[in-house]
């Protein structure tokens, strides 16, 4: 039987079928696209329409798949399976629920203030609090999404059509060559979009970032890049420019301290804008395995993913290292504390927690894996430790929890 936490994403080596690949060391992502699709409407019959469900109460909701946690000023706010939000304002010891009007899965959530955030998952759902995760409004969906793609993708087709007109008459054969390449790229990508809009709202977000009450960003599978300017009342497709011709799936959206922009995804996809997405840097990685997450811990940028695999960069993603973590199993997601100790966490229990030595700033790598092993999503930190969630719902846990849960 395929765990719930095992991935349907693209790994080096591994077969393609249709737009879905099988590997067996993945994390949550391909799961979530696997069962947007499934889900599709038409699929199943006796169906109704999660994203016209509100989210069953449930005095339990703490205790099932939870797939993201973050900050709202003090309150702990959770997400998952079943349009479950759940919030706890002592650290994660006793949650309450928040009253959400879709019931489909709900893969990411952010705040930029104790009382506004947003939330995205299955079916491109865009969902936003402005009462600290107590109740939650509907803002975008996947029919919207997919109608904002196909037009975006109109619109530069007509564009480089004018540009390969120009061309033409100047008469640059090889630029004219170039653009019809590119055209036919883009022709592709429009059929697939006019595909998507009569298949229905199947696209999952995999995260979402504000940097203000304003501005942000939600990324999803199959390259889904959108952005608002006024704080979710309108999405616009915001893909044109980023480096991503192949539609690869997009994990995670970083700010850096410094104000540029980090997006990871499948295939080793690592994109740097330092210039508020105006252009994009596709920067090389030596890995092209799916990357799940991004953090930074003092000067150093780190990115994680499939098969146990963390990378360093100490000049801004000009280089990378391989940080040997000793572990294969999949890293979904991460935090840093005040100290700069890095913890990630992901597939079977894995808990890895990364630290420098005072003399050296060697980085020391420690796993830990919790009994059951049941899988991870996402960690924040709370004054005595963690909170967890995952497979099974919310959990509190101190360094000395860690380690016994371990069985250290």
């Amino acid at each position: 039987m395929i765990s719930i936490l095992e991935c349907f994403s693209r790994e080096p080596t591994r077969a393609v079928t249709g737009r879905v690949v099988l590997s067996g060391q993945g994390g949550f992502i391909g799961l979530m696209i696997f069962l947007a699709v499934m889900m599709s409407p038409g699929a199943l019959a006796g169906w109704t329409d999660p994203l016209n469900t509100p989210a069953s109460p449930s005095n339990k909701a703490d205790q099932a798949l939870l797939l993201d946690v973050t900050q709202a000023g003090n309150r702990l706010v959770a997400v998952g399976a079943y349009g479950h939000i759940v919030y706890s304002d002592n650290a994660g010891q006793r949650w309450q629920q928040g009253t959400v009007p879709v019931s489909v899965t709900l893969t990411a959530v952010d705040f930029v203030d104790e009382q506004h955030g947003w939330a995205v998952g299955h079916d491109g759902i865009i969902l936003a609090s402005r009462d600290g995760g107590v109740s939650w409004q509907k803002q975008f969906d996947g029919f919207q999404a997919n109608q904002a793609l196909a037009d975006a993708i109109k619109t530069q087709i007509t564009e480089l059509e004018q540009q390969q007109s120009a061309a033409a008459n100047a008469g640059n054969r090889q630029k004219e060559e170039d653009l019809e390449y590119e055209l036919e790229n883009v022709r592709f990508a429009l059929d697939d979009a006019l595909f998507d809009i009569e298949k229905g709202s199947t696209k999952p977000f995999l995260d979402v970032t504000f940097f203000s009450r304003n501005d942000g960003f939600a990324v999803g599978a199959y390259g889904m890049l959108f952005r608002t300017r006024d704080g979710g009342e309108q999405w616009d497709y915001a893909a044109t420019l980023f480096p991503n011709p192949d539609r690869m799936h997009l994990s995670q959206f970083h700010i850096l301290q410094s104000g540029g922009w980090l997006v990871v995804g499948e295939m080793g996809l690592v994109a740097l804008s330092q210039d508020y997405g105006q252009s994009w840097e596709r920067l090389a990685l030596p890995y092209d395995g799916s990357l799940f997450g991004a953090l930074e811990s003092g000067q150093e940028w780190l990115v994680f993913g499939l098969r146990g695999h963390v990378f360093a960069s100490s000049d801004q993603g000009q280089s990378w290292r391989e940080l040997h973590t000793g572990s294969e199993q999949t890293l979904l997601s991460g935090t840093v504390t005040d100290t700069g100790r890095v913890t990630l966490v992901g597939n079977a229990g894995t808990v890895l927690t990364i630290d420098r030595t005072p003399d050296s700033g060697t980085p020391m790598v420690n796993i830990h894996t919790l009994k059951g092993r049941t899988g991870l999503a996402a960690a924040a930190p709370v004054s005595d430790g963690w909170l967890l969630v995952g497979e099974t719902g919310a959990r509190r846990m101190t360094q000395a929890e860690l380690k016994q849960a371990a069985g250290e």
